[in-house]
């Protein structure tokens, strides 16, 4: 029997790249989102049986119930809904738009995991949490949404020392090359030097190149891989 994963913001770029990799490996794919794309639909039909696709909001707690109890089980969730934008100096930044930023990036991730542990729970499944080498380091402009991903890497931590049957794995997926880069290249000049602008937007990897990592991490990371934060790169993902 497939495995059933669950993953956020497969509309485009990375997020359907990474739904059609995981079907190709021969997953069943549930794709939540909050648009329904023509890429995505197009996906749907080289993929018949195989791809459900639900239009919700993964910051509502009543999308997040209604796509699961629709979900008979579940053995794995990608959380990968994200935003960068807007971007903007600390010292000048609304905080709204930081409010904002960490109700999808962190708030969304945290509502959906407590929503999705009873059935991962059951499977002894896996939640693997997008990330990003931005919560690392203190950058210029970028302080709301690498502040988030620090976060987020921490929920990864704590969710992987409470839960000690489901395997929760954070990956930075690389500078991809997707409509989240391009609108972050606009902005960039705006908030910070030449040297940050380049740092976000030269050798940027394709979408297939991070799908691949989150595939292999999804559907074959063993349980010692808890609480990691694994680059894309990382060996002990391309071994997979």
């Amino acid at each position: 029997m497939s495995p059933t994963v669950l993953i956020t913001g497969a509309s485009r770029g990375m997020g359907l790249a990474t739904a059609e990799q995981l079907l190709q490996d021969g997953a069943t794919v549930i794709a939540v989102q909050r648009s329904v794309t023509d890429d995505l639909k197009v996906l749907e039909k080289k993929f018949p049986g195989k791809l459900q696709i639900v239009k919700g909001d993964s910051t509502k707690e009543s999308d997040i119930a209604a796509t699961l109890s629709a979900t008979p089980s579940l053995d794995v969730v990608i959380l990968n809904a994200g935003v960068s934008l807007p971007l903007g100096r600390l010292s000048q930044i609304d905080i709204q738009d930081v409010r904002n930023t960490y109700e999808i990036n962190v708030f969304s991730v945290i509502k959906f995991i407590q929503a999705a542990l009873p059935k991962l729970r059951a499977s002894k499944g896996r939640a693997i949490l997008v990330s990003s080498a931005a919560g690392e380091f203190g950058i210029q402009g970028l302080g709301s949404y690498s502040s988030s991903k620090a976060a987020l890497n921490q929920v990864s931590r704590t969710f992987a020392a409470e839960e000690p049957d489901v395997t929760v794995i954070a990956i930075h997926s690389g500078a991809v090359n997707t409509g989240m880069s391009e609108a972050n290249a606009k902005e960039a000049p705006k908030h910070m030097d030449a040297a940050t602008v380049a740092l976000l937007t030269d050798n940027l990897i394709e979408p297939e190149v991070s799908a691949s990592a989150l595939s292999k991490l999804a559907l074959r990371a063993p349980k010692d891989y808890t609480e990691k934060y694994l680059y894309y790169t990382d060996p002990l993902i391309t071994s997979l």
